[in-house]
């Protein structure tokens, strides 16, 4: 009994995991939360033999920021995924061994009658 709690414990938690990292996802892509800047790389000033050239990071940030935070939903879906598998199966399990008993006391039951019959 205890295995069907758990199973089903782990199959919620997996189900939220995997629906926080989807919606999480959406909110990003139709822009309605803004990605966390984790990384902020600045301008980079190069010395070429004509002199020094600046190269503009503002367009490679926001990339490389939704770039994370798309691999950190991903890895978190992942993790979601299975455990709500494992949750999955340990369900399957416990119904597997409910039907393997429920089947051992039909055939005790048709034993004693066909002795009783005897």
């Amino acid at each position: 009994m205890h295995h069907k709690i758990i199973g089903y414990f782990l199959l919620f938690i997996g189900l939220a995991t995997l629906f926080f990292a989807f919606t999480g996802m959406y909110q990003t892509f139709v822009n309605k939360k803004p990605v966390a800047q984790v990384i902020q790389i600045k301008p980079l000033s190069l010395q070429t033999q004509y002199g020094s050239v600046q190269i503009q990071t503002d367009a490679i940030n926001p990339l490389i920021n939704l770039s994370l935070f798309v691999l950190f939903m991903l890895f978190l879906a992942s993790v979601g995924a299975k455990v709500a598998a494992i949750g999955n199966n340990l369900l399957k399990t416990e119904l597997l061994c409910e039907t393997l008993q429920e089947l051992r006391r039909e055939e005790v039951l048709a034993q004693e009658e066909r002795i009783k019959k005897l």
